[in-house]
């Protein structure tokens, strides 16, 4: 039930405009407690090891798009 609790709660403060970045740690760690888990090791073990991953697998993509983006500002082609 906790778990339906941390997406709505997440949904909400994504409608709200909130970041998702910032958002999400304090989300999981708020699930963690009140699941009854230890919020450390549940935090450092378990989201960050995640994150991490899913950082890994995408970070071709990020870096291209961040490349991709630069250039788009520094050629002009962003601004028409």
């Amino acid at each position: 039930m906790i778990i339906i609790v941390g997406l709505l709660l997440l949904m909400f403060f994504a409608y709200l405009g909130w970041s998702i970045i910032r958002v999400a740690p304090v989300v999981a760690t708020f699930v963690a407690y009140f699941s009854g888990l230890k919020v450390l090791p549940t935090y450092t073990d378990v989201y960050m090891g995640g994150f991490v991953n899913l950082a890994a697998k995408w970070f071709p993509i990020f870096l291209l798009g961040v490349v991709f983006g630069k250039l788009m500002e520094d050629t002009g082609a962003a601004y028409c």
